[in-house]
């Protein structure tokens, strides 16, 4: 069966209506997907709400006709959030893409002490750039909702501001296998990526005042961009999101 690509828009559906697609997810319909007229497709709003449409016209835009309502996909307890300190170059772009596909709902990009890259204030086209991937990859997954990305901000104030459970991926202190440490876990839950240089003494002593829970992979030592994804996949696992 041919895969159904699921489309996100910033407007409320109903059934008999016409819609339009963005330039972007035209581009991505037309000269990606290669969809043609009668194709079908899915159409979401971001809130939870979707539904099948059929692709109407394929020229300068493409036009789809919403048909029937999707039934819901059931309502999570809480979304996991990641927050990443902001690696170097385009590494960020791959982070956004596969934790918005494996179901993440908040990535929060941090600066720490050991961070290299800095973005304009605001995030700038950076931040533009990422919500975009995270937008397309939600619909590859066909999610319900789209991962949110928060702006960049210093790894203090962050810290300051998460009042729920906190997990730490972290090779500076003795710690807690992965798994173990997000079994069981039924309250708003943080994870936390350092950079490849780690977390300062600094930064350190901050997470122990907030009782943060250190966890390991293991004795491998992996990319930041891919401790992201693998420890995401694993606490994700281990709520029964993924699996």
């Amino acid at each position: 069966m041919k895969h159904i690509h699921r489309f996100f828009l910033n407007e409320r559906l109903s059934s008999g209506q016409t819609v339009r697609l963005s330039s972007d997810d035209t581009f991505h319909a037309a000269r990606v997907l290669r969809l043609r007229t009668g194709d079908r497709l899915e159409l979401a709003d971001g809130d939870g709400r979707a539904f099948m449409a059929s692709v109407t016209q394929v020229g300068g835009s493409v036009e789809t006709l919403v048909g029937d309502e999707i039934p819901a996909q059931p309502k999570e307890a809480f979304a996991v959030t990641v927050a990443q300190a902001v690696p170097k170059g385009k590494k960020m772009d791959l982070v956004v893409e596969k934790l918005s596909e494996i179901g993440v709902g908040v990535l929060a990009p941090v600066y720490t002490d050991g961070s290299v890259a800095r973005l304009k204030p605001g995030g700038g086209e950076k931040l533009e750039r990422w919500r975009r991937i995270a937008r397309s990859s939600a619909g590859q997954s066909r999610r319900g909702t789209v991962m949110e990305v928060a702006e960049p901000v210093a790894f203090k104030d962050w810290l300051a501001s998460w009042d729920g459970a906190l997990i730490v991926l972290a090779t500076e202190i003795e710690a807690t296998p992965l798994g173990d440490a997000a079994e069981g876990i039924e309250a708003p839950l943080a994870l936390l990526v350092g950079p490849e240089a780690g977390f300062s003494e600094e930064e350190v002593r901050r997470l122990q005042e907030r009782n943060a829970t250190f966890a390991s992979l293991g004795k491998l030592v992996l990319r930041t961009e891919t401790a992201a994804l693998v420890s995401a996949a694993i606490v994700m696992h281990r709520l029964g999101r993924l699996g």
